[in-house]
């Protein structure tokens, strides 16, 4: 049996093994509600929660598909389709599960940002063909000279200008958590480069108890990750999977590699550190 939990802690489940079907999944959906440039999930036989399930909410992402969010700090959870699958998002996970990424699907949404570099097979769909099509975010207009962002239900949009003063690749558990998927993928902006365009009144802020700066901000009504700022620093973390485009200059690198998931492997180029360089 493994265990899992969001990031604040208050949600807590269970899961028999074996686990199956590891993939990594590349739809515009799933990046905008990780926050992440992928999501990486496992098949169940069903879940257990043992305590924390009065903190669940669910946004209904496509027909018959809710997906489901800690209210509290914005983790995404377990969730179930209509043809009674339970898939499980292994960023979420407090062991091992022992099993390796399959395959990447739905590569054709892939983000233009992000570079497949490993050997693993990569479908166009999941599954045969058009009767499992993802189904996409609606496109958004470009706008000349900045960079937007924003969440699947609409409710808050964002748009910065210029380029962030870094991106970087964050391994460490507590990202790990805040965006249930392998690691996360921040740009950071100042806040004279940051506006916000609609919904604002809508960002749930979370701070970790214990945190210098650490925290997640998220829609209240469909739970995709958002841009936050850590009191006094001036500066917003943007997730990279809530942009329309690309955040504007590359990755410099990997940190708290010494933390990262056991079952994902870093098959590109950049540098990397145990902890920050």
């Amino acid at each position: 049996m493994l265990d899992g939990s969001c990031l604040c802690g208050q949600i807590v489940f269970t899961v028999n093994k074996p686990l199956s079907n590891m993939t990594h999944c590349h739809c515009s959906i799933c990046r905008k509600v990780h926050g992440a440039l992928f999501a990486t999930y496992v098949e169940a036989a069903g879940v257990q929660y043992q305590h924390g399930q009065d903190q669940i909410r669910t946004y209904e992402s496509s027909e018959g598909f809710a997906r489901a969010f800690c209210r509290t700090c914005g983790s995404v959870l377990p969730e179930s389709n209509k043809d009674g699958s339970c898939y499980l998002p292994a960023g979420l996970l407090n062991q091992d599960p022992e099993i390796r990424p399959e395959a990447h699907i739905f590569v054709e949404s892939k983000s233009d940002y992000y570079d497949i570099q490993d050997e693993l097979p990569q479908h166009t769909y999941y599954g045969d063909g058009d009767k499992s099509r993802v189904i996409d975010t609606a496109p958004v207009e470009a706008v000349p000279g900045k960079v937007t962002g924003g969440c699947i239900c609409g409710d808050v949009r964002f748009a910065y200008t210029g380029e962030p003063t870094f991106v970087m690749n964050c391994h460490c558990s507590r990202c790990r958590k805040a965006k249930s998927a392998a690691l996360a993928t921040n740009a950071f902006v100042s806040e004279d480069q940051l506006q916000w365009i609609s919904g604002a009144e809508n960002i749930v802020n979370y701070d970790l108890p214990g945190a210098e700066r650490f925290g997640h901000a998220f829609c209240g009504r469909c739970g995709c990750s958002l841009p936050r700022q850590a009191a006094g620093t001036g500066v917003f973390n943007i997730p990279v999977g809530s942009l329309d485009n690309a955040p504007g200059v590359d990755a410099r690198g990997h940190i708290y590699v010494g933390s990262k998931a056991p079952w994902f492997d870093i098959s590109d180029p950049r540098p990397r550190w145990d902890e920050v360089p």
